[in-house]
């Protein structure tokens, strides 16, 4: 069946965005110098696969990364591609399937290709694409299976909610912060379901459908991916009390070795703080044989992330005022991603924990840019324009590549402490 004009445009348009995201988080990859993170996930996944024991780092969150990264470093060995190709991979499609949400959504064609914009050219986004580390993944399962969920919605056809099971299956396996919005598609799923005019019955059988597949699946995919540590030896009652102890790091966890200065207070610092200012993660990779050391800094950008709120108040009020479906959707999805970590005040919430929330904001963002298009094409224009070049010029500290111009800008945000070795504990010199 052939497709329409305008849909080969639409989807010409989000080959592109796909094609500059994979471009962006793919070059000078191979060159990048490793940082302490990368090599620690490469040693976990290891022994976590062989032996069972996820260690030396991050034992507290679940496993998918570990299998993962010990596919990859067998297809590629221990090379940055080995270690990183999952990332650069979900980190590109999550700009794909954020433009499919809002498309779905009924955000339209428009907003759908800016927000995958958006999500392609950010710098934070594109830093923990090109790390070994898992943050990325938050970005692209939840988008996705809430894409999935959506398209069931329309179709009715199982096998896109057995799809969205699978990949919010697949993020608690990353991060359990997926739980938020597993939540929210389940409870607009069933509420459509107890409300469809159907026979009790009926309603009753695509209820418990859905729980097996938004419960159940999820359930069984996430165990699935401890079997290592069940080859150990280890009971059900046991993996449950190991979930306890996990839990109990996860919520009192305040930094590794050297993260805990207050001069980190850029990287360390309550979720609240992220769209009203400036924020930052910052690495150092150490040389290694043939190549120089360097500084891998992920920046955000302050056009896109500090338009989240003025587009937040916007959708606030088109969803109070005017009723507007899309807009309330969009805002409830931020709300589902951003409040959990907002709200945590018991510890500090790192920056790398926005990129999970990085797909929403700016699905929200790109929505208001599209309304502004329509008061005032030639200011929604230069934004965008200046949003892309700004995106540009953070590439290079995300990518370890040190630029006069990029450096400036990187000295002027990010304290001096942070480009002292996080394990050392000493000070910079002045």
């Amino acid at each position: 069946m052939s497709l329409d004009p305008r849909t080969r445009r639409v989807a010409a348009a989000l080959a592109l965005v796909t094609a500059l995201a994979f471009g962006l988080r793919a070059a000078h990859l191979s060159a990048q110098p490793l940082i302490g993170d990368d090599v620690s996930v490469g040693l976990t996944a290891q022994q976590f696969t062989d032996s069972g024991i996820p260690e030396p780092t991050m034992w507290n969150h679940p496993r998918l990364r570990d299998e993962l990264v010990a596919l990859s470093l067998g297809a590629f060995g221990e090379t940055p591609w080995g270690l990183k190709a999952w990332s650069v991979a979900l980190g590109t499609l999550s700009a794909t399937a954020t433009a499919l949400l809002v498309l779905l959504l009924g955000g339209g064609a428009a907003a759908a290709v800016i927000a995958g914009l958006l999500v392609a050219i950010d710098p934070l986004h594109l830093d923990f694409s090109r790390q070994a580390i898992n943050d990325v993944y938050l970005a692209f399962f939840p988008v996705a299976a809430l894409a999935a969920a959506w398209r069931y919605r329309a179709a009715r056809r199982t096998g896109w909610l057995v799809l969205a099971g699978a990949l919010f299956g697949l993020g608690l396996a990353s991060k359990w912060s997926v739980a938020f919005p597993l939540a929210f598609a389940g409870a607009v799923l069933g509420a459509d379901a107890l409300r469809r005019p159907a026979p009790r019955r009926e309603r009753a059988a695509e209820v418990a459908f859905l729980a097996a597949a938004l419960a159940l699946l999820p359930l069984a995919i996430y165990l699935l991916t401890f079997l290592p540590w069940f080859g150990r030896g280890y009971s059900l009652a046991e993996w449950v009390r190991f979930h306890g102890s996990m839990a109990f790091e996860t919520a009192t966890h305040t930094g590794y070795a050297g993260t805990k200065r207050p001069g980190y207070a850029g990287e360390l610092i309550g979720a609240w703080r992220w769209f009203i200012e400036p924020v930052y993660y910052a690495d150092i990779a150490p040389p290694q044989p043939g190549s120089e050391g360097a500084y891998v800094i992920g920046l955000s950008n302050p056009l896109t992330w500090l338009a989240v709120w003025p587009a937040a108040a916007l959708a606030l009020w088109r969803a109070a005022r005017q009723r507007d479906r899309v807009a309330a959707l969009l805002l409830a999805l931020f709300a589902v991603a951003y409040l959990p970590f907002a709200l945590s005040l018991r510890r500090p919430i790192w920056t790398n924990s926005a990129v999970g929330v990085v797909p929403f904001a700016m699905a929200l963002v790109a929505w208001a840019a599209v309304e502004l298009r329509r008061l005032r094409p030639r200011l929604a224009g230069a934004w965008i324009v200046a949003a892309a070049a700004s995106g540009a010029l953070l590439w290079f500290p995300a990518a370890g590549v040190s630029t006069s111009l990029s450096d400036s800008v990187v000295r002027a945000v990010v304290p001096a402490i942070a480009f002292v070795p996080k394990h050392t504990g000493e000070e910079p010199h002045p």
